[in-house]
């Protein structure tokens, strides 16, 4: 676009404040019109103010001594309206509008008297100013007599507005007010809106595209030329479309859209629906310009609404019954948009089969976003992914492939559960969430069987829920949200990922097919529509002939934060099962251990599974119904296994006698339990330890089976264990030993993998694992083989196998020096696909012996030129779970918060993850007293709660090592002899 500023008011429609047109639209007409000057003498303008001064002062004595009149909102008194509409988020104190006055609604959520049911929007950013001018007309219905309209606004500058019945009569506005910190406008009239008549609001408003990749922002990406192209990209979930246009931002205000959007003739548009007619508006002072109409929406949040301005390319497909599928990425990257479009297609067909409901939008656009926080957005009929999935051959890695597939699979759900079925507000959060990674899982373990996405689920998601929801400072899946910073901080691995475990565990008690039925009849009763998880609860025992209450079962699950302990005992003939609530950081009977109080007691609704020596084919399932139970069992049984597959979102304790059995049958026939039996008793094992619950030697114990072990999630499992118990011990007696234990183990299997790019697709991650931990342990072999595969890269040019690049740049860079670290540097700094930054952004944290070269690493993290704000926390990431580069990480995050904090603000999920990727390695009370003492008193926002979880972390860290380090010591000792 041409850098001068385009004044596009000229096409905007114009002339809001003095429009007579019946239809409530503002006449078109050219704010570029010469409308003359007026001028006046000397002394004629002198006598002018004088006058109005004197009028003005009059005016201000009147209004001193006699106040205003009951139907005046400007008063110190609360004004009548004040209306609390039963949502139980009336502030706690008076609000004050910008200019000073009390605003006269006092509520998070917006009033309920009016309904939105079209916006017409018309749109013109400017790439090279940034400057956005805009209008919207939204029509509403009046639910009930009124004479305010409240909706969102958040850094608009509102330029006209215009209030019509729908005979285009214009409505006298009296008042408009904006309460910046509620994000809220306030327009009264003096003519009432009357109950079942519609209306329209026209505004008219300039803002700026944002910085930051929020709400409607400015994005760009570097050419294979070096060159930088722009484009303007919206991100609006959760409460970011106010950002963009004055509207009524909650999601149970569904309406239809209608966009108009105005372009350089060098970009395309894209909205949620195809464009169905493009005018050419000609030049204006060079440059030339495009106008696109689309085709209106089905009713949708506003959060779901995106638009986008930029000069990419697509590829494009149809489904099985002709839909349009397409992928959008920059030019350079159009070639590798292949298996995007490929899943997009085979993935909406399985689920339009799944759900039994067409997809309901006429074209579906996938589009490839840089500089983009989340992995994807929903937005229907417009999906918005990170260009992580871009790669540098014709075949990218296992594991990127494998990123590209569920992210994909996992939006396209979400056109489904969560746009055409909605929720009512944010506290169902997870519901949504929650079911759309569950299916994610489900569907593309359907479309490739081979890839085992049911056991990878637990690893994925299961096992990092219950480390996080097993601290005191978690929070419960059903979480109210109060004020737009707590949506921020529910956006968490609780929403996202405990969410999709218990919907897991739903699934295998209810069995595949029922929760199938229930979601079909769910969908077909809600579409177009708006749900809470009541409903949805309902549906599901409907599905089951009432066979069992799913909001009484769930509701232990979903009200209550954390999970519970099962604990089981032999005793004789009879096998006793007591659960208590788990917590890593307090002991049962510790003052914490019921804090906050629940009025289920921490008591919960649990579906056991197992299975025993005398059949290990057959599952058996018995229900604690917020109770303990005891039953009979055979008193000849070797062993028993629980929670069967860890499909069930609960820990496991046995005791010493039965752990001794389960690791004996590991150790001589470990194949008659499942990988993810054989996973789960690992990750119970060590957690348990973690907990203080366990002695160190029987994890121990049970992990010297892995010789044999040629699992994909059993070696996930444990290698993220061995890594976290390195990092900890990194500083104490043990270390050493603990890396020539992990090498001991690791030997077997880096030998069965080899190094030949083969195999099947479970492989190539196996060996992406395991030789990755090699290296981190220093196994000779292992380093050797890979410090010669970078010398090959970095002499000779010699290509790698993408699946380990990140095996050889690890390597490379961990046992090389500053000539390899400065050519992965000059590697990052001049490839433009995303998946191999990030694989260079690993490795270059990873330097041993020389500080200098992880704090100039860190440094540069602060121009986003350089490291995109987005991966910042990658970088602190990898540089603070190096033992040499922990305590720089920390002293970065201290000196430079303040800058971080203006890279992301307040208000979304990055500090946060900041906090705990700097923290999460920190383990001495001299750590613990730094970070509180920084944070101490800081309002660190959305980043409250990780701030929480990270003290909760160090101080968990602390008590570990004090207790465990001279027993593993001991044992590691013994048995390394």
């Amino acid at each position: 676009m041409s850098d001068q500023d385009v004044d596009d008011v000229a096409f905007l429609t114009g002339g809001v404040a003095g429009t007579d047109s019946p239809t409530g639209q503002p006449q078109k007409k050219s704010l570029y019109e010469n409308n003359g000057v007026a001028a006046c003498s000397h002394n004629r303008a002198l006598c002018i103010a004088t006058i109005v001064f004197a009028l003005l002062f009059t005016i201000a004595i009147i209004i001193a001594f006699t106040g205003p009149q009951s139907d005046c909102t400007c008063a110190g008194e609360k004004p009548p309206n004040y209306v609390d509409e039963g949502t139980n988020l009336t502030r706690t104190f008076i609000p004050r509008a910008t200019n000073g006055q009390i605003f006269p609604w006092n509520n998070v959520r917006l009033p309920t008297t009016l309904k939105p049911s079209k916006y017409n929007l018309t749109i013109h950013p400017n790439l090279t100013t940034l400057e956005v001018r805009g209008q919207v007309c939204i029509e509403f219905h009046c639910e009930k007599d009124t004479h305010f309209i409240v909706l969102h606004s958040q850094n608009l500058t509102i330029m006209d507005k215009l209030v019509q019945d729908k005979r285009g009569h214009n409505l006298t506005i009296v008042k408009i007010l904006e309460y910046a910190d509620g994000q809220q406008l306030y327009i009264e009239t003096r003519e009432k809106f009357k109950k079942r008549h519609n209306y329209t609001l026209t505004i008219r408003f300039n803002t700026k595209l944002n910085k930051n990749p929020t709400g409607f922002y400015i994005s760009s990406y570097t050419t294979s030329d070096g060159d930088r192209r722009y484009l303007a990209t919206t991100n609006f979930e959760p409460t970011y479309a106010r950002t963009a246009f004055p509207c009524f931002d909650e999601p149970h205000f569904k309406a239809k859209f209608k966009l108009t959007i105005f372009r350089d003739r060098f970009h395309i548009a894209l909205f949620n629906t195809p464009v169905v007619n493009t005018d050419d508006l000609g030049f204006y002072m060079g440059t030339g310009l495009l106008s696109d109409d689309f085709q209106e929406t089905s009713e949708m949040s506003t959060y779901l609404v995106a638009f986008i301005v930029c000069d990419y390319t697509n590829l494009r497909k149809e489904t099985e019954r002709g839909l349009s599928v397409s992928v959008y990425t920059p030019p350079p990257s159009k070639n590798q948009s292949i298996i995007a479009l490929d899943t997009a297609t085979h993935i909406l067909d399985f689920f339009e089969s799944f759900f039994g409901i067409p997809y309901p939008l006429p074209k579906l656009d996938l589009v490839s976003i840089p500089n983009f926080i989340e992995d994807a957005a929903e937005n229907w009929g417009l999906i918005t992914f990170r260009d992580i999935a871009s790669y540098d051959s014709t075949q990218p890695s296992t594991s990127v492939e494998q990123w590209i597939v569920k992210t994909i699979t996992r939006e396209i759900v979400q056109q489904w559960f969560g746009n055409l079925v909605t929720m009512k507000w944010w506290d169902d959060l997870w519901l949504f969430h929650g079911f759309a990674t569950y299916l994610e899982y489900l569907g593309v373990d359907k479309y490739f069987q081979e890839w085992k996405m049911m056991d990878q689920f637990i690893i994925d998601k299961t096992q990092p829920a219950m480390a996080l929801d097993a601290l005191v400072s978690s929070h419960s899946i059903n979480t109210a949200v109060q004020n737009p910073s707590d949506i921020d901080n529910i956006f968490d691995t609780i929403s996202y990922s405990k969410g999709a475990a218990v919907i897991y565990m739903l699934c295998n008690f209810l069995q595949e097919e029922i929760l199938q039925n229930g979601l079909n009849d769910y969908i077909t009763t809600y579409k177009y529509s708006t749900s809470d998880i009541k409903e949805i609860w309902n549906v599901l025992s409907r599905n089951t002939n009432e066979s069992i209450n799913i909001k009484t079962v769930m509701d232990t699950w979903t009200h209550q934060m954390g999970f519970p302990l099962v604990t089981l005992t032999k005793e004789g003939n009879e096998l006793s099962v007591t659960q208590t609530r788990f917590l890593l950081t307090a002991d049962i009977g510790n003052s914490t251990y019921l804090q906050p109080k629940s009025k289920y007691d921490y008591k919960w609704y649990i579906p056991l599974t197992y299975i025993t020596s005398n059949d290990s084919e057959v599952t058996n399932t018995v229900w604690l119904n917020m109770t303990d139970i005891r039953f009979e069992i055979d008193p000849e049984l070797k062993w028993i296994k629980a929670n069967v597959n860890q499909t069930g979102f609960y820990r496991v304790m046995y005791e010493e006698e039965m752990w001794y059995a389960l690791i004996d049958l590991l150790k001589n026939n470990h194949t008659v339990l499942s990988a993810a039996d054989r996973a789960s008793l690992i990750d119970d094992a060590f957690t348990l330890c973690r907990a203080g619950l366990l002695k160190a030697s029987i994890p121990l114990e049970l992990s010297l089976y892995l010789v044999k072990e040629k699992d994909y999630v059993p070696w996930a499992t444990a290698i993220e264990h061995f890594q976290n118990w390195a990092r900890r011990m990194s500083e104490s007696l043990p270390y050493k030993l603990f890396l020539k234990y992990m090498r001991k183990l690791l030997k077997p299997i880096t030998q069965y993998v080899g190094w030949k790019s083969s195999g099947s697709h479970i492989n190539q991650l196996i060996r992406a694992k395991v030789l990755s931990a090699a290296v981190l342990c220093e196994l000779n072999e292992t380093v050797t083989h890979a410090k010669s595969l970078f010398q090959k890269w970095m002499l000779n040019n010699e290509t790698l196998d993408p699946n380990l690049k990140e095996v050889v740049y690890s390597a490379g860079i961990k046992f090389g020096g500053m000539a390899e670290w400065q050519f992965c540097w000059n590697a990052y700094n001049s490839t433009n696909i995303a998946s191999e930054r990030i694989l260079l952004l690993k490795a270059l944290g990873q330097p041993r012996g020389d500080p200098w070269l992880l704090q100039r690493y860190l440094i540069e993290t602060l121009d986003k030129n350089t490291i995109r704000p987005e991966d910042v926390t990658i970088v602190l990431e990898v540089v603070a779970a190096n033992p040499e580069g922990k305590l720089l990480a920390w002293r970065h995050l201290k000196a430079y918060w303040p800058t971080m904090h203006s890279l992301f603000g307040n208000s979304t999920t990055m500090m946060g993850s900041l906090i705990s990727a700097v923290t999460a390695h920190l383990s001495t009370p001299y750590d613990y007293y730094e970070v509180t003492t920084y944070f101490n008193g800081m309002n660190v926002g959305s980043a409250s709660r990780a701030l929480q979880q990270s003290l909760e972390i160090i101080q968990l860290n602390i008590n570990w090592l004090n207790k465990n380090k001279e027993e593993i010591y001991t044992w590691l000792r013994k048995n390394l002899n």
